[in-house]
Order: C-alpha cells, then structure tokens, then sequence
C-alpha cells in the first residue's frame, strides 16, 4: 500500500509549486483525500482530490479519483465566502493482478502523463475534443 503523503504539482504558469496536503487517509477502500490549504482560505473553498480504491471479482481492484476545483464569491455586503460553481475531474482504472507488473506499471503511467499532456490539457481548457 502507498505510503500516504504530501502531492506537489505545478499551478498553471507552470513554474510555481501547489501543495495538496493528505486531510484522511485510511486502510481498506476508504477514501485519501486531500486539499490545498494555499489555495483558499477554509476547507470549503480548497481544492480536492480523493482517491478510493474497490475490490472487484477475480482480484482485480479498480481506483478512482475525483477532483473539485472551486470557484467562491466574496459577498461584500456580508462579508460571506460562498461557492458558486466549481470545475469538477475524475479518473478510473482497474487494476488486474493476471497483467504482469510491468505492464500494469507503463500504462498507469502512460494514462497519468497523457492526463498531463499539453493536448489534454488545451482540451480541458477550452472544453472540446481537438479536431
């Protein structure tokens, strides 16, 4: 089982580091989640990521991830932070045991540098396919 800690990646500029630091992390199929305390001022208005994992037949296990970026409006009338809308992400895959490790390994891999890929992220942005 991965250890659980502190995940770095970059903000859009592409140079400046975002830290989303574990809040939960349990063994079995609970959820890891985790927050970006730099990036709002209380937990409802961070960043999140959770990532769980599920037993499925024939050993296989399947883990998914979800994603919450949000978007919060200062009311300056009252003063009240609240959440307006938030750009919402999600990933799954199976794990199978009857795939030898290396494989599995390269195509973990392969999925999550795609996922970051230049084209993947131009689409996201814009929110079409490439054509």
């Amino acid at each position: 089982m991965p250890a659980i800690a502190n995940i770095t990646v970059k903000k859009n500029d592409g140079t400046t580091d975002v830290v989303y630091s574990y809040s939960l992390g349990e063994a079995g199929d609970k959820p890891a989640t985790y927050f970006a305390p730099a990036l709002g001022a209380t937990a409802a208005t961070r960043p999140e990521l959770r990532i769980s994992t599920k037993n499925l037949p024939n050993g296989r296990r399947r883990v998914k991830g979800t994603y919450m970026y949000p978007y919060s409006v200062l009311n300056s009338t009252t003063g009240v932070t609240s959440i307006d809308r938030a750009m919402m992400g999600d990933f799954s895959f199976t794990f199978d045991p009857a795939i030898p490790t290396a494989t599995m390994d390269e195509g973990v891999s392969q999925l999550a540098n795609l996922v970051a890929s230049a084209a993947v992220k131009a689409m996201g942005k814009e929110g079409q396919a490439a054509t």
